[in-house]
Parts: C-alpha cells; sequence; structure tokens
C-alpha cells in the first residue's frame, strides 16, 4: 500500500521536483558507495632495527607512521626470555598525518647477547590498528 501512496505522490510532482529527487538519490548511492582514503588502518615503515639484527650499545628506533588522522602510537621494547619491558614509549594526538619515530635507548642490566622483540602498535581516529613487530638481540 505505501508503495501505491509513493507513486501517486512521485506522479503528481513536477518535472522539476522529480529531476531534483532523483538527482538526490543518486548522490545519495554515490557517495555511500565511495570508500575514503581515511578508511585505510595507519601505515608503519621500520628504517631500523631490522629483523635479525644484532644491536650493540644504544639501541635506535627509526621509521614512520602515517595515516589521515593518527590517533596512538605505542612502541615497547621487550627480552624474549621473560617478556619484561626495557623501552616503552607512547604518544597521542589529533589531526596528525605522519609522525617520525625517532628513539633512542641504552639497555641496562644485560649480561650477554639477548634476544628481544620490538612492538610498534598506532591507531587511527577510526580505530583501526596497525602492528609491526621485529625481532632482534642487543649485546650489551
Amino acid at each position: 500500500m505505501r508503495f501505491f501512496h509513493f507513486n501517486k505522490i512521485f506522479f503528481n510532482m513536477k518535472n522539476a521536483q522529480k529531476t531534483l529527487l532523483l538527482a538526490a538519490l543518486a548522490l545519495i548511492s554515490v557517495f555511500s558507495a565511495c570508500k575514503k582514503e581515511e578508511d585505510k588502518a595507519p601505515k608503519i615503515t621500520l628504517e631500523e632495527p631490522t629483523e635479525g639484527m644484532v644491536v650493540t650499545g644504544e639501541v635506535h628506533i627509526h621509521g614512520k607512521v602515517t595515516d589521515e588522522d593518527l590517533h596512538n602510537l605505542d612502541i615497547k621494547v621487550t627480552k624474549d626470555s621473560d617478556g619484561s619491558e626495557l623501552f616503552t614509549f607512547s604518544k597521542h594526538w589529533h589531526g596528525q598525518s605522519e609522525y617520525d619515530i625517532d628513539q633512542h635507548f641504552m639497555p641496562n642490566g644485560l649480561t650477554g647477547e639477548t634476544p628481544v622483540t620490538l612492538l610498534i602498535e598506532v591507531e587511527d581516529g577510526l580505530d583501526q590498528v596497525s602492528t609491526q613487530t621485529v625481532h632482534f638481540k642487543i649485546k650489551p
């Protein structure tokens, strides 16, 4: 019954009104079908350390994160043997589209070559998360 009612209203409209209504419906369907650039998860580009690398002394973490709306960044280096944290860094912001990672730390309390894991996690304003994990070793 409602379909009949819509048809009756539609056919009683003037041509200009019909054209505007159809154009509005077409625009709504086009814009709702588009994938926007910000629908992509954040991108992590890590320069160092690299997988399997052996670092002596100071550890350098260099790279970049990019997205339309970066929100949170967490960086953590943990010992593989017991999961204890050797380094942590967090950053929170709104409206930033890129951030250069430039972190350094001197590992303390290591007695020999130690396998570790670097975890980088970045989240955007749409709650999309990207992670990157790198396994490397640190020599004191």
